[in-house]
């Protein structure tokens, strides 16, 4: 089973002014996905390295420059639990 973090309508660029699908042309919440799902790359305030999955990991593509307040479009959020 493939596990991916962020398919969703909230992250999706067919999810305009987060509230529509211009695809199915219906009011969709944040927490939903589809088949029709395509990446928005934004950059958030709340997406810095230190909140990231993959910092000081072999599997930041930014390694040699990520720090604490840099943000990049490769953002995978912690999980906590």
């Amino acid at each position: 089973m493939d596990i991916k973090l962020a398919n969703c309508c909230g992250n999706c660029d067919h999810h305009i002014k987060g509230q529509v699908c211009n695809v199915h042309e219906i009011v969709t919440a944040e927490t939903q996905a589809c088949g029709a799902y395509e990446f928005r790359a934004v950059l958030s305030r709340e997406t810095d390295c230190l909140k990231c999955s993959k910092f000081q990991t072999p599997h930041c593509p930014h390694s040699a420059k990520a720090s604490e307040g840099m943000m990049c479009t490769v953002f995978y959020p912690r999980i906590v639990a």
